[in-house]
């Protein structure tokens, strides 16, 4: 995909710092009823977890986005800035998706499917994302074949 300079730049020059971003983030799921909510900030990814009970009784669904950190070995400045990048972007992209979810455009487990936690028989956890897209890449290159949820 090309990437246009409004991609490249988006959030680039952002000001807000990431605690206020993340405060923001706690108060809009907080809305949701969503209220088990963990951020991780690891050496080379960002991680956003968060559990979503969508109807009484029903179990709740897992949900995880990552984000890679590309100031993994600079200053602490750069990795601030880019921690202030991902915040802002993840501020925007879970109002976008739940407002196409409130607004009736998508359902939760479509809009989410992707960071939704599955897990096998040993324990191992990923998202669905991360299980599929490439088995889902190699189907496009092979022509076709069965996708397996899990392993």
């Amino acid at each position: 995909m090309k990437l246009p300079n409004w991609i490249k730049n988006a959030y680039k020059g952002t000001d807000v710092h990431w605690s206020r971003s993340q405060t923001e983030i706690y108060r809009m799921l907080n809305e949701l009823g969503i209220y088990d909510i963990r951020f991780t900030n690891l050496k080379d990814k960002f991680l956003l977890e968060f559990l979503v009970q969508l109807d009484q009784g029903e179990k709740p669904r897992a949900v995880r986005i990552t984000s890679p950190i590309m100031h993994q070995e600079s200053t602490e400045e750069k990795r601030t800035k880019q921690l202030n990048i991902v915040h802002r972007m993840l501020v925007a992209h879970l109002k976008a998706k739940f407002v196409a979810i409130g607004r009736g455009l998508t359902e939760f487990e479509q809009e989410f499917m992707a960071h939704l936690v599955i897990t096998d028989k040993a324990g191992n956890s990923t998202t669905i994302g991360e299980a599929m897209l490439p088995q889902y890449r190699g189907n496009l290159e092979n022509g076709g074949g069965d996708l397996k949820l899990l392993p």
